[in-house]
């Protein structure tokens, strides 16, 4: 992992589909080795599938998906063509077909789980191959697009909280040469181990936290690689790709490098002034009066203690500036990763309306802390950071006025009913922005729905996948931290479009 050591600029890895194949290619492109560009590994089914049925501008999902089947004498891309391409773009007026929901169901295809009788034993559950080659076909194309035609590096990044396609997604990822994963939004022990596994196409039991289970009773859906394709994934063995751990803290950090199983390659250290999810307060949450999560020296890292753990580090969240890069690598890190300054530039997958937005309020003069706000909006609890703009998720009258539906389910939680007088218990899935009575059905506490917004379609309409007819959309949700100077610099307040070339000149010179 000597190349990890030169990377003195990772891209950070936001939201699903801003960080698209796109912007990590011109990243990367950028000061070949010194620079990572970094793909979002969310919901990359959900945005290939809806790509598909716009018509596939450009044709460059058709490309890379019979790049996929042409590689290893499959048939799965064009599968997936066949269902979801359609010619010149779906009409206006119509929906998305969805792909199917990532459900998973005990081995006889059922939901009923009996109560254990030896409660220590691993429980085996199963999870649709249809669902499967679609995430590792996704997976594959975004990686094989962002690497096409360049040395550099492409990194992916996902979140610990979505864990069930995570796994799936890394593994096509990995057959398309990935350079590097990054994990956050939860702690990714096991993972490092799980992809070196995936190196020689060994069988990974992918862990599953299910509520209301019994005392000592564990979860899996085992994945096994030589069962896909027909085994013809599993020829020869792949490049183990590095994997980086995000944490804020040195707490995490210091027990990941003693791992039982295999410890990272490497940390982002995640400032909670960062884009996105963040870490919660240390100790009882307390809020301003604006709602907003109160953070304390207490969330600060101790850099000495991440030195001395002698793996490289990168630090993010406020660190997109010549003068902040280099105050990074004098504390020990080997370089920083950023990422609200790339989420605006001309490459992003940000749609052009909401980068025009946020221009047109730098323009007006609004404060950072007016623009950006950090919410308790998300269903994983974390905090979530939010741009104020009309017409979004961040008004509460639009919130108010869409209905609560829950068709995507990424961020879903997975539980139990209470057992019958037989001992069966229903595996239910659930989430704190859907529907609130089918929510306290299924043992949630109304309290914990209360302004929880829906990340995955509002995230879908960011980047212009709005569900919905041209009369009536999902409305989306913004992202960005809470520095925003390096973008008022290069935008001259606002006045004016930038590209990546711009960003890595002012970052790291010419």
């Amino acid at each position: 992992m000597e190349f990890l050591n030169k990377i003195k600029l990772i891209q950070g890895g936001m939201g699903v589909y801003v960080s698209n194949w796109r912007l990590a290619k011109a990243v990367a492109m950028q000061k070949l080795g010194i620079t990572a560009g970094t793909v979002s590994g969310t919901g990359l089914d959900w945005v290939y599938v809806r790509l598909l049925q716009l018509g596939d501008p450009g044709g460059h999902v058709r490309r890379a998906m019979l790049a996929f089947d042409e590689k290893f004498g499959i048939r799965i891309g064009k599968k997936i063509l066949d269902t979801y391409f359609v010619e010149g773009g779906k009409k206006p007026s119509s929906r998305f077909k969805n792909p199917p929901q990532q459900i998973v169901r005990a081995l006889d295809g059922s939901d009923i789980i009996p109560l254990p009788s030896q409660p220590t034993v691993p429980v085996a559950l199963s999870f649709d191959n249809d669902n499967i080659e679609l995430l590792i076909a996704t997976g594959f194309a975004e990686v094989w697009l962002a690497k096409e035609g360049h040395n550099g590096n492409i990194f992916i990044n996902f979140l610990k909280k979505v864990e069930l396609p995570l796994v799936y997604t890394m593994y096509g990822a990995m057959l398309a040469d990935v350079d590097g994963v990054i994990v956050g939004a939860g702690n990714p022990d096991g993972l490092p181990a799980a992809c070196s596994r995936l190196v020689n196409h060994e069988v990974v039991n992918i862990d599953i936290q299910v509520l209301y289970r019994e005392p000592g009773e564990d979860f899996y859906v085992p994945f096994d690689p030589h069962q896909i394709a027909e085994g013809k994934f599993t020829q020869k063995p792949l490049v183990r790709p590095a994997l980086l751990a995000i944490a804020s803290l040195q707490a995490l950090v210091q027990t990941l490098a003693q791992s039982q199983s295999e410890a990272p390659d490497g940390f982002i250290i995640e400032h909670h002034t960062a884009g996105g999810h963040n870490a919660g307060p240390q100790g009882p949450i307390r809020l301003d009066s604006e709602g907003q999560p109160i953070y304390s020296e207490l969330d600060e890292p101790d850099l000495a203690a991440i030195r001395q753990v002698g793996r490289p580090f990168w630090l993010a969240g406020g660190y997109a500036s010549h003068e902040k890069i280099q105050q990074a690598l004098a504390a020990g890190a080997t370089g920083v990763q950023v990422g609200s300054v790339f989420a605006l530039a001309e490459e992003s997958g940000m749609k052009a309306a909401y980068r025009t937005a946020i221009f047109n309020e730098i323009k007006k003069g609004t404060e950072d802390a007016a623009l950006v706000k950090t919410t308790l909006f998300s269903p994983t609890g974390f905090p979530f950071k939010v741009v104020q703009l009309e017409g979004t998720l961040a008004d509460d009258d639009v919130y108010a006025a869409r209905s609560r539906i829950c068709d995507v389910g990424l961020l879903q939680q997975r539980g139990f009913s209470k057992p019958d007088a037989e001992g069966r218990r229903h595996l239910f899935q659930r989430c704190s922005a859907a529907p609130v009575e089918g929510f306290i059905k299924k043992r949630g506490l109304p309290h914990n729905t209360e302004s929880r917004r829906c990340l995955c379609n509002g995230l879908l309409s960011t980047v212009g996948l709005a569900q919905g007819t041209n009369t009536k959309e999902e409305p989306a949700i913004v992202t960005l931290g809470n520095h925003l100077n390096s973008i008022r610099r290069l935008s001259h307040q606002g006045q004016y479009q930038y590209w990546v070339q711009d960003v890595v000149v002012d970052l790291l010179g010419e």
